[in-house]
């Protein structure tokens, strides 16, 4: 309840103030475990996230200091945010992720890891298509377009470009065996940020 009020009320505000448009909104599946694996360049970009999915709630890893501050580590656990300790292989991230996707429900994870402001993407982690060749989870790539715009580095107040957020079509991924994963792992890594990378240049045109 709490989690569907906050974004109700986030389109509400941001909708007009940054005129943001989602394309491909069909290719969420409306049920079923699914990894939603965009570009990353913004905090806001989880929150373009929540929109593209809904009216599905989306889980998201949150760094682990951050959930930890008093009151607002509780309003992140309320947004279904979940630890995860940067740096590291965190093992208990990785079993929260694989519990969510084995509930049925919407998992997002950033194949880059971490921001990347240069206007192209950073170099992928294995972690989106491992979780999925585990679980079998439904991939879907975002291109986001103009949320590194919004708080440009050096600047101190906020700005309002058109954003966007392109879903391209699912990835279907069955199951793997264990021994048979690493090979498939790269792969199906790069299929992924081919996929973001084709939906945010034809986002541009």
């Amino acid at each position: 309840m709490f989690y569907k009020l906050v974004y109700t009320l986030l389109v509400l505000i941001m909708k007009p103030l940054y005129r943001f448009k989602i394309i491909g909104k069909h290719n969420i599946p409306k049920t079923g475990p699914v990894i939603i694996a965009p570009n990353h360049m913004s905090y806001l970009d989880p929150i373009m996230v929540a929109f593209v999915a809904r009216p599905r709630p989306v889980n998201f890893m949150g760094k682990a200091s951050l959930l930890k501050i008093p009151g607002f580590g509780k309003v992140l656990k309320a947004l279904h945010t979940f630890p995860v300790n940067r740096g590291t292989v965190d093992k208990g991230a990785i079993v929260q992720s694989l519990k969510i996707l084995s509930k049925g429900e919407v998992l997002l994870i950033f194949p880059e890891g971490t921001r990347h402001r240069e206007g192209k993407l950073g170099k992928p982690f294995p972690g989106v298509s491992s979780i999925a060749l585990k679980t079998g989870a439904t991939i879907v790539p975002v291109g986001i377009i103009g949320t590194d715009k919004v708080l440009p580095d050096g600047s101190k107040l906020p700005r309002f470009p058109k954003l966007k957020a392109i879903i391209g079509e699912p990835i279907r991924v069955e199951k793997v065996a264990t021994a048979d994963r690493k090979e498939k792992e790269a792969a199906l890594t790069a299929r992924v940020i081919g996929e973001i990378e084709s939906l945010i240049a034809g986002g541009k045109r």
